[in-house]
């Protein structure tokens, strides 16, 4: 018996495969992206900024609450409504909605302390299958946001830097 033989051997009893799958999942979540092998869905981490249209989002839902909620769908103005964006906030839990696929948001405690300057919230969240995955280490404030726009390049860019990254959300995720 040689000495590959025998870890090939070893490897195959002791190790887990599914722990290669999933680093190799990883692995391109992290990059460029890809189609499950099992389900066929696209996967990417992608990083979301806190904009200035996010900013301005979270501002219109706290104006135009009333009895702490307001339905966006039917009330929300066009430039919020076209791109559809404003949801992302939830990632932060500056906004929440009231229940699933209601259309009625409404500001967080966390959000109002945000919009008072009361408290920085990091600059950006990456985000798979709609989970925070991780957060930048840098923060901002509501004010910070102004002059910060969406920039698809960056969102679909294959640059996932750990080094940004302050926390793991999900660390048994990223094993």
């Amino acid at each position: 018996m040689t000495k590959d033989f025998e870890d090939d051997r070893t490897r195959d009893i002791f190790d887990d495969p599914l722990q290669d799958l999933k680093h190799e999942w990883k692995q391109t979540i992290e990059g460029e992206g890809g189609c499950c092998p099992v389900c066929g869905k696209f996967g990417k981490v992608y990083k979301y900024k806190l904009s200035q249209a996010l900013a301005l989002a979270l501002k219109w839902v706290a104006d135009h609450s009333t009895d702490g909620a307001v339905d966006v769908q039917a009330a929300g103005p066009r430039w919020m409504l076209r791109s559809k964006t404003y949801p992302l906030l939830a990632h932060w839990g500056l906004i929440a909605s009231q229940s699933a696929r209601s259309g009625v948001w409404y500001v967080t405690p966390r959000g109002k302390a945000f919009l008072s300057g009361s408290i920085l919230v990091p600059k950006a969240v990456y985000v798979y299958d709609n989970t925070v995955w991780a957060v930048d280490k840098d923060e901002t404030s509501f004010r910070g946001c102004f002059g910060v726009n969406f920039d698809f390049d960056e969102l679909m860019s294959t640059q996932f830097k750990w080094s940004n990254v302050a926390q793991l959300e999900k660390s048994d995720a990223n094993a």
